[in-house]
Parts: structure tokens; C-alpha cells; sequence
């Protein structure tokens, strides 16, 4: 075995207790818990988690913090989730908002964030968030009949709305006046906002404490589209007003990066929203403290923190977290990730301690996962982007700006990338652009002579990132370098006839179709489900898309998806049950919980559902394995729905209600190249809370 190297400064020379030594059976009952937050188990143990300045900020009530920005797992749904615990009066709220099918005005008006119609949208959320923060309030003083005129004609017209519902008929009610030209009107639903604001300070008096909305998944409906981005940036700006202006109340967003850099290119006023912005950074004593907290979970004496546990449970622990911390970026979701892959492989050696082989071994495992969760998290900025990215298969682990000049044009020969990238690829094809777009999503570090690569952060971009140049050479990042089997090398030049070699199965397709097909055939579903008329007369071909996307979009859980025909009205009905094969996420989480070993989906093409319909589903509950059921319906949820599902959840059963924009989300998910289960679990997640 190989020296140990030198103590890194995070690991203090700290020794374990006198007499506490590592228990024989301790490798086997680590549970190190789920790297995705939507997920882990471990989560709802407030000692679990690492205080940092995004956490502490977030239970602030005094902070100005309203924006929480940082790339996918840096811990946002984390610090939502204790908040949510923790953070006294809160409501956790994913609107569908973001994905509008029209708008107020013609785009190029609501750009200019201080003209009329962009200031309708900040005022139109300003009021939907206040009744939203008014109606919590409301719900600790039942019985309250002293309200202030403008607060009572708020809660009465309305509390009782869904959220987006609420936003979409304030913004119609504004944009009626504008439409109409009628600037008195106008005027006068925009005050509201400031009316109700006014009464709510005066609130203040009775010593309240704050109220706090937890915005998340912002994404999970998010198109990308101009008219998204607009409603987006108007709601950031009213989050912020609300949280500024009024004492006791606050509503904060969890917000990706790469969605708040879009944000900022198009807000001429994105200076007044950054003063309100926390990233998600992490240090390398925090990481290791994320880690040792959980191998310390299911001891009974724990070891200490800052390096005891680590060198307790690691042989040659230095060298160790050297390898770890090196192959990693700092965000704890990779050293989750990575350490659980250590001790997954120590447990299937049957080792005492975690090895350094067993550290080793882990790299490969984590390359591909790191590889797929890159091209997944930025599939809605560049869909397929993992297209690309598979082409570097076999090269070197850095380039010059030459040879990037050369991976370019083989780029732009090759039919594949072409069809499925080059609606970005094109407008990012010169060399400066390609490099900024790579080091931007954390794909490569930029290198100067005689310097250290630079990596970007993993919070709110660097305002000011190395310079590109032909003196700039671009380096992979080390998680990647397994993945794609790249070679320890400087490639200076790629010939013009070179053939991109194969990353193997990185991702498996449905029934053996290619990627151009599969994109192909997604794109299709998400037009034609545009089309489907509601009631008899298009519920055939309602039932197909459903067993289409359940194909396409759950392949990697849901298998020999097969049609359950049964007559009604002289036609046959089809739905679809499915095998749940999942070995981890939501539809393990569902098959644990539930049994669901099979999964039925069961087709309504209409917009309200009726009592029959859940008694249906509760009898198909009580007829066939499993007790989790989806139902696919095109309209929106409506309060009494809630009362069935509960009646039914009574017997530790559970029905998942999806309309036809959760569809559409799978969809676009898929066409970009999404794999990730954070929208269904969203759904689920909503409709439990709702129960109690």
C-alpha cells in the first residue's frame, strides 16, 4: 500500500475518543442516504444538516436575502426543506406560472422592465403572493372577523384559489385594462398591490412573526420560452418588494443558476435584484462535515467531527479525501455521491474499513453519473447538449484553442449533432463562444500559461471569467475523465477526417431506437397532444399518447408497460399497467411505500373528475398489485378532489392525479434529454401535503 500523503488542512490531527473504536459490523450499516434532497430519508433529522451562510440566511427573518442561486445539487431543496421544518410559519409553493400560453402585451413591450406592462406583471404577483402570505396568517386565527377593508375584499374574491389560478385571473384583470386603453382602470388594480401592502404593515403592531413562502422546482415548468423568462423576472422583482417592503412578510425562490443568468441578460435593473442574492458555496470543511454526519448516523457513540470520523471509517484517510475532494466539484450532492459509491463497494468486499481500492474503484461509477447529470441539468439551455459533450470520447483531458477550432467543424459535419444541437450549436460555434459555453457549465476550467486551471464557481457566475484567447488551453474537469475514457494528454490538433469515437451505453434508449428517433418521436407526441379533442371522440387517441409517454419518459423505471382493455359504452377502454423495476428515486420510493410492484395508469379525456372515477380507482386498488395509482385527466386540480384521495390514502393507498401539462413537462423533459424525477415527485409531494 502506498504511503499516506500529507494531512489535507481539513483534516484537523484531531483522534478519535479514547476507547471509541469503529464497531465490526459499522461499513455494513452506513446509510449514507439519497444525494438527491427531493428523495433522502435523512433529511427530516435536523442534526443532519451543515449550517452555511445560505442556510443561515434563509432563517433569517432579518436578512435580505430572497434569491438562493446555485447549480443543481448545492443543497437549495435542502435548505427549502429545513426552513420548511424550522422556519416557523412557511408554505412551500412550485408554481406552474412560468409556462404561459399568452401574455399581457407583444414581447418587445414587457422587456422594458420599467413600461407599463412589465410593471403590471410585478404588480399582479405582488398581490397573489400578499394573499397568499394573508391567507397563512389567517389560518393560525380562525374565527378573526376584524380585517381591513382591502385585505378582507383580497382573502374574500381570492384565498380560495389555487396560486396559479389566482395569478393567471389578476394578470387577465390587468391586462383587460390595457388592452382596453383604460388607464383609470388600470391604475386602479395596480394600487391594490400597494393597498394591501400598506395594511399589512400596519399588521406589524400585533408583534407577527414572519411569514415566509419557499418558492422551488421553478423549472419543473419552465419552457425557457421569451414569455417565461419575462413572468419569471417580474415575479423575482415582486418577491422582493414583498420581502423588503413589508416586515412580516417574505418569500424567497430557490432558483438555479443557469436560469438566473437568463434572468440577468434580459433585466436592464438585474443590479437591484443581486442585492438580494445568496450562492450556494461550499468549503472544504463543510463538505467533509456533510459526509461525516452521515457515517456517523447509525452509530450509537459518534465519532467527533473536522476529520475523526473520516479517519475512522477510511484507511489511509488522507489520501482518501485527497482522491475524493480531487474528483469532485464542491457541491455536497458529488461528495455524497462519490463517498456512497466507496462504501457501496466496501460492503460488496466485505471489508472492515473503507479501502482506498474501494475509493478507486468508485471513480468510474461516479464519472457516469456525474457525466449524465451535466448534460440533464443543462438540457433546458441547450437541449441534447450531452450530444456534444460524448464527441470529446477518447481524446485528450485538455486542448488548445486550436484543436477546439478543429472539434468545431467535425462537430458541424456530424448529422447527428446538426440535427439535435443545432439550434444552439450555431450561434455558439466560434471557438471564444464554444469554450465560454463549456467552462460555463462546469464542463471545463480555463488554463493560462503557467497557471492553474480555473474552474467556475458553482453559485451566480463570476462577473469577470479568464480570458479565451490562442494562448488559452481548456482542461476537462477530473469527473469526467473516466466517463469519457480520456486520455492523460494536450491534443494541438484534430484532423479533419477523424472519427468521434463511442462513449458506450452512457444512456440506453427505448425498444433500440436511435437518439435523432426518439427525439423525433417525442416531438411528435407533443404536438399531437395539442390536438386531442376532449370527451369520446378523441379518448383513443388520448390513451395512446399516455402509453407513449409512459415509454418514452419512464423507460428507466417502468417497464413491459402492457394495455388494460375493458368495454364502457360500447367502446374499448385502454389504460396501462406498468412493471416498477426502479432501484432507486421516486418510483422505488413509491414501490417501498406503497408495494406498487406494478403501476397502473388509468385515462380520462376529460376536465373534471367525479366521485365514480375514485371509486374506480380505489376498486382497481383493491383488484391488482400495488397500492399506487396514476390517473391522467385533462383539466385542473380542484379542492374536492383532495377529500377522495384522502378517503382512500385511509387505507395506506395513494392516487397521483397528472393533467395534460404535466404530460407536456415529461415530454419536454425527455426531448431535451431531462432524466431527472424531481417533477413527479413534486406532484406527489403537493398532493400529500394537501391530505395532512
Amino acid at each position: 500500500m502506498p504511503e499516506p500523503a500529507a494531512t489535507p488542512a481539513t483534516l484537523e490531527a484531531s483522534q478519535s475518543p479514547v476507547g471509541l473504536r469503529l464497531p465490526k459490523d459499522a461499513i455494513r450499516r452506513i446509510n449514507i442516504g439519497q444525494s438527491f434532497a427531493e428523495y433522502d430519508a435523512a433529511l427530516s433529522d435536523p442534526g443532519i444538516y451543515v449550517h452555511t451562510a445560505a442556510l443561515e440566511a434563509a432563517l433569517d427573518p432579518d436578512s435580505e436575502k430572497v434569491f438562493f442561486v446555485g447549480r443543481r445539487g448545492t443543497g437549495k431543496t435542502a435548505v427549502r426543506k429545513f426552513c420548511a421544518m424550522n422556519g416557523g410559519a412557511t408554505r412551500v409553493i412550485v408554481p406552474e406560472i412560468f409556462s404561459p400560453s399568452s401574455t399581457l402585451q407583444e414581447i418587445d413591450l414587457l422587456t422594458n422592465v420599467k413600461g407599463k406592462p412589465f410593471r403590471s406583471l410585478v404588480f399582479a404577483f405582488r398581490r397573489a403572493l400578499q394573499i397568499e402570505i394573508l391567507s397563512m396568517w389567517l389560518q393560525d386565527r380562525p374565527g378573526r372577523d376584524r380585517l381591513a377593508g382591502e385585505i378582507q375584499s383580497e382573502l374574500d374574491e381570492y384565498a380560495a384559489m389555487d396560486f396559479d389560478l389566482r395569478c393567471l385571473r389578476i394578470i387577465a384583470r390587468v391586462s383587460g385594462a390595457l388592452a382596453d386603453g383604460d388607464d383609470e382602470r388600470w391604475l386602479a388594480e395596480n394600487k391594490i398591490a400597494k393597498r394591501v401592502a400598506d395594511e399589512m404593515k400596519q399588521l406589524s403592531a400585533e408583534g407577527l412573526a414572519t411569514h415566509t413562502v419557499l418558492i422551488d422546482s421553478i423549472d419543473d415548468y419552465w419552457e425557457g420560452s421569451d414569455e417565461g423568462l419575462i413572468y419569471l423576472t417580474a415575479f423575482m422583482h415582486a418577491c422582493q418588494e414583498i420581502s423588503t417592503q413589508i416586515p412580516w412578510a417574505r418569500a424567497i425562490i430557490f432558483l438555479r443558476e443557469n436560469i438566473y443568468e437568463r434572468v440577468r441578460g434580459l433585466d436592464t435593473e438585474s443590479s437591484r435584484l443581486e442585492t438580494s442574492v445568496v450562492g450556494m458555496e461550499w468549503n472544504e470543511r463543510q463538505l467533509l462535515e456533510v459526509i461525516e454526519k452521515r457515517l456517523n448516523r447509525n452509530l450509537t457513540a459518534k465519532f467527533g467531527l473536522r476529520g475523526a470520523t473520516w479517519q475512522a471509517f477510511f484507511e489511509y484517510p488522507d489520501e482518501a479525501w485527497s482522491n475524493v475532494l480531487e474528483y469532485c466539484q464542491r457541491r455536497p450532492r458529488d461528495f455524497l455521491i462519490y463517498t456512497s459509491n466507496a462504501v457501496e463497494a466496501a460492503q460488496g468486499a466485505g471489508h472492515d474499513k473503507i479501502l482506498l481500492e474501494d475509493v478507486q474503484q468508485a471513480r468510474r461509477r461516479f464519472s457516469t453519473n456525474r457525466f449524465r447529470d451535466l448534460g440533464d441539468e443543462y438540457s433546458e439551455n441547450f437541449p441534447q447538449v450531452a450530444t456534444v459533450l460524448s464527441r470529446f470520447y477518447g481524446l485528450g483531458n485538455s486542448f488548445t484553442f486550436g484543436a477546439i477550432e478543429d472539434l468545431i467543424r467535425n462537430l458541424m459535419k456530424d448529422p447527428e449533432v446538426v440535427q439535435l444541437c443545432g439550434s444552439w450549436l450555431y450561434a455558439n460555434a466560434s471557438p471564444e463562444k464554444f469554450i465560454r459555453l463549456l467552462y460555463d457549465i462546469g464542463f471545463v476550467g480555463i488554463r493560462i500559461a503557467g497557471k492553474s486551471p480555473k474552474f467556475r464557481a458553482l453559485g451566480p457566475l463570476d462577473t469577470s471569467p479568464p480570458p479565451v484567447s490562442n494562448a488559452t488551453d481548456v482542461v476537462i474537469h477530473r469527473c469526467y475523465w473516466d466517463a469519457l475514457d480520456l486520455q492523460d494528454n494536450l491534443v494541438r490538433s484534430i484532423p479533419d477526417d477523424a472519427e468521434f469515437g463511442k462513449i458506450g451505453k452512457i444512456e440506453d434508449l427505448p425498444g433500440g431506437i436511435d437518439r435523432t428517433e426518439y427525439v423525433a418521436h417525442v416531438e411528435m407526441l407533443m404536438e399531437d397532444i395539442k390536438q386531442i379533442e376532449l370527451g369520446t371522440a378523441g379518448a383513443q387517441d388520448f390513451e395512446e399518447i399516455v402509453g407513449d409517454v409512459i415509454r418514452l419518459c419512464f423507460f428507466r423505471s417502468l417497464g413491459n408497460v402492457e394495455a388494460r382493455s375493458r368495454s364502457h359504452d360500447g367502446r374499448v377502454v385502454r389504460d396501462w399497467i406498468a412493471s416498477n423495476r426502479a432501484s432507486d428515486g421516486f418510483w422505488e420510493a413509491m414501490r417501498t411505500r406503497y408495494g406498487a410492484t406494478q403501476v397502473i395508469w388509468e385515462c380520462k379525456n376529460y376536465a373534471e373528475l367525479h366521485a365514480d372515477d375514485f371509486h374506480q380507482l380505489s376498486y382497481y386498488l383493491n383488484e391488482f398489485s400495488g397500492g399506487f395509482i396514476v390517473v391522467v385527466f385533462r383539466g385542473e386540480m380542484k379542492p374536492a378532489y383532495y377529500g377522495h384521495i384522502k378517503r382512500i390514502a385511509m387505507q395506506n393507498r395513494f392516487v397521483l392525479p397528472l393533467n395534460e401539462k404535466d404530460l407536456m413537462v415529461f415530454l419536454r423533459q425527455a426531448r431535451n434529454g431531462k432524466i431527472k424525477e424531481d417533477h413527479i415527485q413534486d406532484k406527489y409531494d403537493g398532493v400529500a401535503r394537501k391530505l395532512g
